[in-house]
């Protein structure tokens, strides 16, 4: 019998990251050996990041949206709010992803098989 694959929620926190948005989230989804959710909290942005996470969020529904509007005024406040408003109870492990990077597809699942093989509690 096949072991279902670790779900992991990823938490994205995005000011004015309009420019890196789309690579960022497709190189999320498309982890290989995991089961991907995203978490995005949009810091009130000038650069419409807003309308581009909802677009995004439209076409995979992998991709989780929490309310608009909010000013947290940094990447640590606007983690935190994701922190506190998702019920994480259905996952296996929380990850954190900055705006602007580009995933491998076998980071999730690397990250897996380390924090397995050591019994850490968390890996970076």
């Amino acid at each position: 019998m096949a072991t279902a694959p670790p779900r992991m929620a990823v938490c994205l926190a995005v000011y004015n990251g309009r420019p890196w948005l789309a690579e960022q989230v497709e190189s999320i989804l498309a982890q290989k050996g995991v089961e991907v959710t995203v978490f995005v909290s949009v810091d009130a942005s000038s650069d419409n990041s807003e309308g581009l996470v909802n677009q995004l969020a439209a076409s995979d529904t992998r991709l989780k949206v929490l309310a608009h509007g909010s000013r947290f005024g940094g990447a640590a406040p606007n983690f935190f709010r994701i922190l506190a408003d998702v019920d994480f109870s259905a996952f296996d492990y929380v990850a954190f992803a900055d705006q602007d990077d580009v995933w491998k597809p076998d980071k999730l699942r690397h990250a897996h098989e380390k924090l397995q093989a050591s019994g850490a509690d968390a890996y970076s």
